[in-house]
């Protein structure tokens, strides 16, 4: 069970045409042993003068200025691309995250009140009474995340360990089944983390991975978390306990590829802003589609031979 030829070739022409400027570069140096440097100066476009990455980084709202949640994103191909904590793409969104901490809330606002003035889905929007928006349901998503990226690159923080107790806390108290975004801020987290903090995480997220995860193949159309979401690769802490699941939805995403090569979101903006949802969902494409080529090299799928 590979990718063939055939499917390799539309994938990639898809995204030397259709993709961003950003997800194009990666391709290349993922693939193609291109430069790491033109991708990074890709990534370098969506950050902001303040340190925060915004500029529609996540395509589901189209906000220029910076926002924590979009600094994450940043964040996550900063890891990818193996910057070191000295990087200055680094060291500013970490400047940023230090400025934009909330003491009320104990943690980060995923997104400003500003995305409400701009294009986004339902879920990003803002509730000035409430004070998040709608994702930001329970404290994990983004702070987990943002956790770990403290671990990772300021490892000395004056605050790290206060930071790390609270998220602690919070995963313990989240109820079952786990929210599939606060599941993956959680395991970013755990990637980053180490001594009993990693045991304590890995216990509670192992023992409550099979119930986030949706095990039931007929309903992947819906807006689920699938296996490989979770385990994107063989060196997941979960792929043993997804293996048998994850081998089915590596063969159905061999199926799911759209002819012209791209990989579809399984998810829209339900009418909300018509006319720009097909700008974010061509993004989605080329995102997805990178993302799917990497999972399926992770796990031996493919004849490509690069992938650092």
């Amino acid at each position: 069970m590979k990718l063939s030829t055939k499917q390799w070739k539309k994938a990639k022409d898809y995204i030397h045409q259709n993709a961003r400027p950003l997800e194009q570069k990666l391709f290349i140096y993922y693939f193609e042993g291109g430069s790491k440097d033109e991708a990074i100066y890709e990534l370098s476009c969506y950050q902001n003068e303040d340190g925060g990455f915004g500029k529609s980084i996540e395509p589901d709202y189209r906000l220029d200025n910076s926002s924590p949640l979009a600094t994450t994103i940043g964040l996550q191909k900063a890891k990818d691309l193996k910057l070191p904590a000295g990087h200055p793409i680094v060291q500013k969104a970490m400047d940023y995250l230090n400025n934009t901490y909330l003491e009320e809330i104990h943690g980060w606002s995923a997104v400003p009140e500003k995305v409400n003035s701009v294009p986004h889905a339902p879920w990003w929007h803002f509730d000035p009474e409430k004070g998040h928006c709608g994702v930001q349901t329970a404290w994990a998503n983004p702070n987990a995340e943002i956790v770990g990226y403290f671990h990772r690159f300021q490892p000395e923080h004056h605050r790290l360990q206060e930071w790390t107790d609270r998220a602690v806390n919070e995963l313990t108290k989240l109820e079952t089944p786990i929210d599939m975004h606060d599941f993956l801020c959680y395991d970013r987290m755990l990637h980053e983390v180490g001594g009993d903090t990693k045991s304590t995480l890995f216990k509670i997220l192992s023992s409550n991975v099979r119930s986030t995860v949706c095990m039931d193949p007929s309903r992947w159309n819906e807006y689920v978390a699938k296996p490989l979401q979770v385990a994107s690769g063989p060196t997941s802490p979960f792929f043993r306990v997804l293996k048998e699941i994850i081998q089915i939805q590596l063969g159905n995403e061999l199926e799911l590829q759209h002819p012209d090569g791209f990989w579809q979101p399984n998810w829209s903006w339900f009418g909300h802003y018509t006319e720009t949802w097909p700008v974010a969902e061509k993004e989605w494409r080329g995102i997805l589609t990178l993302d799917m080529l990497r999972v399926f090299r992770a796990y031996n799928m493919t004849v490509i031979p690069y992938e650092r």
